[in-house]
């Protein structure tokens, strides 16, 4: 019965359907328009850290990279991750990605904030001046020691550091410098050791690479280091690298690295999470003095929440609609598919299941009518009403009447009719109830008759 209505439905129920569901796609579409954000704005906020420090450099690459596709990126100099990530977590503020050193910048969950991977090694370098050859940073006790200033990744890890390898206060002096500010006091005497990340090729680090009796220390524990605070890798500064024909320097030097990672919020618009993602191999991913070519970009070693496109990205290289569109249509047609699939799966099973939920919407008009004249013949087989039938008679105009008043659609019609045939057929039993019963000493007498003439 169910399929044989499903199949007379009616051109206009049809319609009234296919209207509802598209009515349901619109609104739909809408909303993934609204929230696909098809256009991406022209402008990007990037934290980067102090001037003349690797992030203010890896800053400027970025800015070179994105203008080639018209994205005007505005650098935010800073004083290092920590400062970057309380930007990124400002939503008053209208920075929108920023570069983030491991534990130094680690996001809470529940933060609006993705990561894109990590980009590079960032060393600790640890310069002195003397005579003296240190090797550990429990030879620094008494030292005049520049940590970085208040918000930086460099000051997080050095007070973490010494604290670990009891350098925790006086006779050692612990100086908040800027970067450059620190190169300067070293260089003049007025401190005797700096510690300051930065990328090899950075002109801050090269300087003192190669000033005269300032000394790079290498760690002879730092894989014990690494082992304590796991954010940090132990990196290898490879013999000769700086000079090879002068083998500078002339042994490996052992540092601790943490990963620099590029953050984002959770709401940047994908067209420019994906130039971010391209433009981080285009600059990373080469050789440099501490990693091998292809190590970076990478989402090992994430403790932070990684974004969706970012494994995308990193598992396919990006759909192949960006070597054909513009970057921002084949991200909005991307995110489009993804959309559309989700959509179908909703869509498909809703048109599958409309015509049942149309059926029972039709025949919820008339079925309370049928319990009801299920009731009424029950009870009129049961007490057999001798001469108060009025009650049930009203009862019975009360449902043929509500039936004449049922609107339905014209597949439901014959169910109508047989309603009404149905109460009919218990009016019959009413009026079959008001007649006497034949007696059953006639019937008898007749037997007797008809046994005596057989007899005779």
């Amino acid at each position: 019965m169910g399929r044989q209505k499903i199949r007379q439905l009616t051109l206009g129920a049809w319609s009234v359907m296919i209207f509802v569901i598209l009515l349901v796609v619109m609104f739909l579409s809408w909303m993934g328009y609204r929230f696909l954000q098809p256009f991406p704005p022209k402008t990007l906020v990037l934290a980067t850290g102090m001037e003349g420090g690797s992030y203010s450099a890896f800053g400027e690459l970025y800015r070179q990279v994105l203008a080639r596709y018209g994205i005007h990126v505005v650098l935010r100099p800073t004083s290092g991750a920590v400062e970057n990530l309380g930007l990124l977590e400002d939503r008053r503020q209208a920075v929108e990605a920023g570069f983030i050193q491991g534990a130094a910048g680690a996001i809470d969950e529940g933060s609006n904030l993705v990561s894109l991977g990590g980009l590079a090694y960032t060393p600790l370098w640890i310069f002195y001046g003397g005579k003296d050859t240190y090797d550990d940073l429990a030879q620094l006790k008494g030292k005049r020691i520049a940590i970085g200033p208040e918000g930086s990744g460099v000051r997080k890890y050095a007070l973490q550091l010494m604290k670990v390898a009891g350098v925790t206060g006086p006779p050692a002096e612990f100086r908040d410098l800027p970067y450059a500010e620190a190169n300067r006091a070293l260089l003049d005497g007025k401190v005797d050791v700096i510690m300051t990340f930065g990328a090899p090729d950075n002109l801050l680090i090269s300087e003192l690479l190669h000033a005269k009796d300032i000394k790079l220390m290498s760690m002879s524990q730092a894989e014990a280091y690494s082992r304590l605070f796991p954010d940090l890798s132990h990196v290898v500064l490879p013999r000769g690298i700086i000079d090879p024909g002068r083998r500078d320097p002339p042994a490996d030097i052992h540092l601790l690295s943490p990963t620099t990672n590029l953050i984002v919020r959770k709401d940047l618009h994908p067209a420019l999470v994906y130039l971010l993602l391209k433009a981080s191999v285009e600059i990373n991913s080469g050789a440099t003095w501490v990693s091998k070519a292809g190590e970076f970009p990478t989402l090992a070693r994430q403790d932070d929440p990684i974004s969706e496109q970012a494994q995308r990205f990193y598992k396919s290289g990006g759909s192949w609609l960006y070597a054909y569109l513009p970057f921002w249509a084949a991200t909005f047609v991307d995110r489009l598919t993804l959309f559309l699939i989700s959509l179908g799966m909703i869509i498909v099973p809703l048109i599958g299941i409309a015509p049942w939920v149309y059926t029972w919407r039709n025949r919820s008009r008339y079925y309370p009518l049928y319990r009801e004249l299920r009731k009424l013949e029950k009870e009129i087989l049961e007490n057999r009403p001798i001469g108060n039938t009025e009650a049930y008679v009203a009862r019975l105009d009360r449902m043929e009447d509500s039936v004449g008043r049922i609107r339905t659609s014209v597949a439901f019609y014959d169910e109508l009719f047989i309603l009404k045939d149905h109460i009919r057929t218990v009016r019959r039993k009413l009026d079959a109830s008001l007649r006497p019963p034949r007696r059953k000493t006639d019937n008898s007498g007749s037997e007797k008759r008809s046994n005596l003439g057989r007899t005779v």
